[in-house]
Formats: C-alpha cells, structure tokens, sequence
C-alpha cells in the first residue's frame, strides 16, 4: 500500500507512538481516578472520627459545667425559691464562656425559664419528655437548625428540673469541622422526624438523594458514592445520637469527585499536548531518517574499531543530514573521549573547584611525608585541619553557586597565606595544610593564626560582602600520631575543640581531648541504649497560681537514672540529644509519659512539656501530640508546650503554622525564659501565646538591681495587654514572692514552693496542699 519507505516508517512510528500514549493516558487516568477516590474516602472516615471526638470532648465540656452550675447552692436556691434573675444571670454568664446558642432551665412542669423567643421555647419545652426519661445529652432540632444538647439535673435536694446547654451545629459550625480536614469537604448534621424525610433546616435540590443516601449507608458507615445534580460525589453518612423520641440524627459528610479529580486536569493536558508534539516529531523523524542510511554507517564502523584500538579517529563529514550530524557527533565523542582520559588523570589527584590538590593526592603526600619522618627520626610534621565557621549559612542563604565561588576565594586567599606548606581541599569547606619543616610546631601556630586573619577579612563574591571565618585543629606527628589516621583524627578533634569554644580560633591536640571525645561518644551510646532500657524519669515541679492561691501546673522535667554513672544532668545529655537527633524519639516519650500522668491528677491542674527547636523542624510533632492525648485521654486544654525565643531564628513562618495548628488543637503554647535570648515583639504580635515565663535571672536580681524589677514589671504589664499569663521562675523567697505579686504576676515556680518531685510526689503534694492555703 505504501510504496516508499519513508512512508512506511512514518506510518508505523507514529502508529506504535500512538498507540503506547493511548495506553499510557488509560492507564494514568484510571491510576489517577483511583488514587483520588480512595484519598478522599480515608479523609472523610478520618473527618468522621474527628467529629465524633470533638462532639465527645464538647459533651464532656458542657455536662462538666452544667453540673457544676447545677451543683451550685446559690444557682439552686435561685431555681427553688423562683427567682430567675439570680439564674439567668449565672446562665448568660456560662452561654457567653462556652460561646452556646442558648442556655435555660425546664423545670418539672415542663416550663421553661430563659428563652424569650417563642417558637425556641416550643422547641426547649419539647426536651421535657427525653429529660424526664433520663436521657440529657444529644441531637435535637432547636430553631429549625440542628443542635447539640446537654443537661444536668437540678437537686435541692429533690429534682426541681434541669439547666439546659444548646451548642449550634448550623452551617457555620459545621464550617469548623471542615477546615480541619486536609480536603475541602462539606459536612452537616441531619434530622429526621417521625416518618419523616432527613433535613437539616437548609434547602436544596439535592435533598432527595441525600436522604435515600443516609437511608441505605448509615448502617455501614463506610464511604460510597453519591450522584447529587451538580455530579458525584463520595459521601458518608454515621448516626448520631438523638434525644427526643422518634427523632433520628445523622452526620454527611461529602466531597464532590470533580473536585478530587480537578489537580490532576493540568497533568492530563499537558500529556496530550506533550503526546501530539511526540507524534508530529516521531512523523519527521522518521522521515529524514529514511533519506540515508547506508553510505556512512561502513566509515563510522571502521573509525569506531579503531577508536576501541585506542588509535585516533575522525570520521569525514559528506553531508549535512542526520548522518551527517551522526559523524559530527561521532568525532565530538572521539575528541571528548580523549579529553576526558586526560581530565581523569587531572581529577584523580587534584580538585575540580579550587583547583587544589584533592583528597587522594593528600592522603598520598601526607603518607610519604610520615615515612620521611619515621626515616629521620624525629619531629617535624604539622598538620592544620582547617573549616570554614560561616559557610552553611551563606550555602543556605545565598544558593550553592554564590557558596562555591567562595569556596574558590577561600582557597585562593588561604595559598597566599601558607607559603611553601603543602595545602588541599577534602570536601565542603574542609581545607588542610601539611608543613614539614624543623620548627613545624612554632611555625604551624604563626600559619594558622595568618590564614585566620586573612579569612577574617569579608570577601566580595557577586556582589556580596561575605565573612568566612575559619577554625584551625593541629596535630604534630609523630607526637600526636605515627600514622595517617590517627594524625587525622586528633587534628579533626583540635579543631572540634576550636569551634566548640565559638570558633575563629587554632587549637593544638591535647590527649584530653581523645578522653572527652571518647567520654562523649560512650555518652552517645549510651543515651541510645537508655529510651529502650526505661533509664528515663520524669520529675515534675509545681508551678502556684497567685490568683487562687493553689497548684496550677507541673513542669516535666527528664531525668536519665544511668546503670553506672548515676544521675546525670540534663545539662549534659540534652545538648547531645539535639546533636545527635535523639531529641526526637526521647522528646515524644516525654510528651507520651507527662500525658499519662497528668491524666491522673485534678481536671484543674495542667502539665507543661518543653519541646526543642530540632522537634519543630523535623515533621511529625503534632501527630506525636495527638497520639499522645488520645492514648491518655488528656483534655487538649490541660496540655502546655514550652519554647524558648531561640527557635525563632529558624523558619519563622512555618514555625508560626505549626503553633497555630497546636492552638486550634486546643494545646496551650508558652514561651519559655522570656528575655534571655534574640526578644523581639514581633513574634509576640505573630502568634499569641498563652503564657510568658520570666527567665530567673531577672528574679533572683528582681530585689538587688533595679533594672531587673523593671524588666519584670514590663513584661507583666505587656502580658497583661496581651491578654496573655505570666510565670516567674526560680522563685526562693518570700520578698521576691510579695515582690511578684506586687507587679501582678499570674503564677510562680521556685524552690520556695518546691524542687522537681516524682510522680509519686506529685500525689503527695496535692494530698498535702487540700485543702489549699495560702503560701504568701
């Protein structure tokens, strides 16, 4: 059918494209369509429990305050003796604190007292019958809208009725629950009556299909698809517990299946329009490929056997079509082949950036110059260790390339400042210098004292004037090590020394230095060993709140118990743990193990956990939380996290998320030792703590320098204005207490109230301290 080959290649080619992109674009949409549907029903099953949960906590939340109402002699004397002044006062106060629709009483006739509006009175006395059955929690329609219900009785001493809690699940409550779902889904509650449709006070045209929706899906539970006028959608529908009788309460949740798809719809065009410029090029390809194909191939194999001869070989060029580029490339590569066997040469021994001898080649030159000494039989040999303080950060700020130009900058500078020694670049911006010489240890201190100060000066890369900086480890051979390794290591833990003392500075290797080194990396294993082992104990100390005069919190403090060593101090295994990253996995265990206990204490009192700068960068910390409060059954509100203004230098912005994701859990953030490090009110105008915790340095001064009872009057006064808590620490004595309480400080923490106790002790200070006194 098709005479010419160039035809028939064509045909074919774009036939065999076509097709495989068919196949690749079925294959992607039906991946895609999978992938996206089985995405939203998990998030929905995971909405749904999160509904569930907040309804549990907002059902414990307001039975705890309606009993508590109920309970109260005065609120009951106001309900038996008629006098509703005395209680709708003290139910207007509780309906503005919980943010209800509306609160009131029904009383044993059925009467209701603190609703005005009549057709929500029809409503409250309607909850008369579910009330006098005993049922006091639920789903009712209260104004034609959904809403959630909670009741107490009221005794005095027999039931003269009950005090009612109405909490709204309108569409703008419902709003809450959506945006805590990582898509945007809709929810709402539904009712139905007796024999009646489910609604949920809103009209649509959907009606109808929700409802045979609920009706066929509640019972399961589990996500399906729902065909609405606007288009599928994946739905789920679970009961909810109704009060009235005959009165049925579900949630929906849903998520139109366009949307799902509606990310994908740029992948997709961007396929069909990559896949037609694949078509129209594999046409032209095969086109001009059929023009030629013989009369070069037999000079191109000939120059490739002698190529693989190892003889030089060069194809020449007739044409100017494909083979004609196939020889031009052909001789590119030849040439190359051949640069590039020299480059290898180059490369092994010296560096592609600087320019510098490479590793390889020190290591070679570094052995030859330990055999000379071995051979002399004496000293002699130094060798500088040298890296650069700053060069992280411009990496980090300023992008590789600026941070390799000044790489090439550095290596220049630190040539000029070496003289005869031999220099090299062994990765990063790790530089060392080898000096052999008579007086290598004199000479050694005045080199690398000269390359610090060179590098001390800014250097002008693109435009920007950069510091360096530079620390400088040395070790002396054979005095500090015989060998190559051992020379190396001692001159690396000179110069961890020299950064650990803030860097900018040479240091000689001393043997201590191999003794701390080894202490602290026994150390590392060790507080590996020790999560796993149980060595870990929290203690926890007190923190008394100056307006109730009573314990408010626990700060829980870690404390390691080792095997052989003792106690050691969390000054000397916290810093490690950040090093390390073993922070982690010993910071969730804290927040896992203060939960557990502080379960166990009074509803009133918290418990406050400190979490590391390295916890907020690594992801995970609010699952690690959540898991933490669910396992224990902790109340969100009476968890505290601890930061300090340090990690503030760090990715603000995300930072500022996560603190606001924690707040809308309920967690209750603090900032810890306000004033002490980078203090700025911006970040107090970003996020709005809960509480701020004075450092104790200015306490411990607050009554010898004036300056520091300043400072703590001004921040009481900014946190005050805040609408923010303030906690002062280390607390010793009783003037700095009167003092505190003077400037009105929210609570204090201190040796005078008392030292970290365990677990144990935290239940004998509050058996102690009931009924509470006064410590002032």
């Amino acid at each position: 059918m098709f005479a010419r080959i160039r035809t028939r290649l064509a045909v074919l080619y774009a036939g065999l494209f076509t097709l495989a992109l068919g196949l690749v674009a079925i294959a992607l949409y039906a991946v895609i369509a999978t992938t996206s549907e089985r995405q939203v029903r998990d998030e929905l099953v995971a909405s749904s429990t999160v509904f569930d949960r907040l309804l549990e906590l907002r059902t414990r939340e307001l039975a705890n305050a309606a009993g508590l109402l109920s309970r109260d002699y005065g609120f009951r004397a106001a309900v038996a003796t008629g006098d509703p002044g005395t209680a709708l006062s003290a139910l207007d106060n509780l309906k503005a604190r919980l943010g209800l629709r509306s609160s009131f009483i029904v009383g044993m006739d059925g009467q209701v007292t603190g609703v005005a509006d009549p057709r929500l009175r029809a409503d409250a006395a309607a909850l008369w019958t579910a009330l006098d059955a005993g049922r006091t929690s639920g789903i009712v329609r209260f104004g034609g809208m959904p809403a959630h219900v909670v009741a107490a009785p009221i005794l005095a001493p027999n039931l003269v009725g009950w005090v009612v809690f109405v909490n709204g699940l309108d569409p703008a409550q419902m709003h809450r629950l959506e945006q805590l779902s990582a898509i945007p889904i809709n929810a709402r509650v539904l009712l139905r009556g007796h024999g009646g449709a489910w609604t949920s006070g809103e009209q649509s045209a959907d009606d109808g299909a929700i409802a045979s929706f609920v009706d066929a899906r509640m019972g399961d539970g589990a996500p399906a698809r729902l065909d609405e006028q606007g288009g599928t959608a994946i739905a789920l529908a679970r009961p909810l517990q109704g009060m009235n009788d005959g009165e049925s309460a579900a949630l929906l949740i849903r998520y139109p299946l366009a949307e799902a798809l509606a990310p994908y719809l740029p992948l997709q065009l961007a396929m069909a329009l990559t896949g037609l410029i694949g078509l129209i090029l594999v046409v032209f390809g095969s086109w001009r490929l059929s023009l030629t194909l013989t009369k070069p191939i037999s000079a191109l194999e000939q120059a490739a056997q002698r190529m693989e001869e190892g003889e030089a070989a060069e194809v020449k060029v007739e044409t100017r079509d494909e083979i004609g580029r196939l020889a031009q490339s052909f001789n590119r590569m030849a040439a190359g082949i051949a640069e590039r066997e020299r480059r290898i040469t180059q490369l092994a021994f010296n560096d592609s950036l600087t320019g510098l001898p490479n590793r390889a080649f020190f290591r070679q030159h570094l052995d030859l110059e330990l055999k000379q000494v071995e051979r002399r039989g004496g000293s002699g040999l130094a060798l500088l260790c040298v890296d650069l303080d700053n060069f992280k950060s411009v990496n980090d700020t300023l992008g590789h390339p600026i941070g390799d130009e000044l790489l090439r900058a550095v290596g220049a500078r630190l040539g000029a400042s070496v003289g005869g020694a031999m220099l090299a670049r062994l990765g990063g911006d790790e530089f060392t210098i080898i000096l052999s010489r008579r007086d290598a240890h004199e000479a050694a201190g005045a080199i690398a004292a000269r390359l610090i100060a060179a590098l001390a000066d800014p250097f002008d890369v693109a435009g920007h004037e950069l510091t360096a900086g530079a620390s400088v480890g040395i070790a002396m051979a054979p005095g500090d090590g015989a060998d190559a390794d051992t020379l190396m290591k001692h001159a690396d833990l000179a110069l961890y020394q020299a950064k650990s003392e803030g860097g900018g500075t040479y240091r000689f290797f001393e043997d201590e230095m191999n003794a701390r080194a080894q202490s602290r990396h026994r150390l590392e294993g060790d507080l590996r060993r020790a999560l796993a082992g149980g060595e870990f104990e929290l203690y926890f100390q007190p923190l008394f709140d100056l307006e109730t005069n009573r314990i408010g919190s626990f700060e829980a403090l870690i404390r390691w118990n080792h095997p052989t060593r003792g106690l050691v101090s969390p000054d000397e295994f916290i810093p490690l743990a950040e090093e390390t990253g073993l922070i982690v996995p010993i910071g969730a265990w804290v927040i896992q193990e203060a939960c557990r206990q502080a379960v166990r204490w009074p509803d009133h009192i918290r418990v406050a956990v400190n979490v590391s700068s390295v916890q907020f960068r690594r992801p995970g910390l609010a699952n690690v939380l959540v898991q933490a409060l669910a396992a224990s059954g902790l109340d969100p509100k009476r968890l505290e996290v601890e930061i300090t203004e340090s990690i503030f230098l760090e990715s603000s912005e995300a930072l500022i998320a996560v603190l606001h994701s924690l707040r809308n859990m309920g967690i209750r953030i603090a900032l810890d030792d306000f004033g002490t490090g980078y203090s700025s009110l911006s970040y107090l105008q970003s996020f709005p703590f809960d509480k701020i915790k004075i450092d104790r340095s200015f306490i411990q001064q607050m009554l010898t320098r004036a300056g520091s009872t300043a400072i703590v009057h001004a921040i009481t006064d900014l946190a005050r204005a805040l609408g923010m808590e303030t906690t002062a620490e280390g607390v010793e004595s009783s003037e700095q207490l009167a003092e505190l309480r003077l400037h009105g400080c929210s609570s204090v923490q201190g040796y005078l109230f008392s030292r970290p106790v365990d677990a144990a002790g935290v239940f004998e200070m509050l058996a102690a301290a009931h009924p509470q006194r006064d410590v002032a």
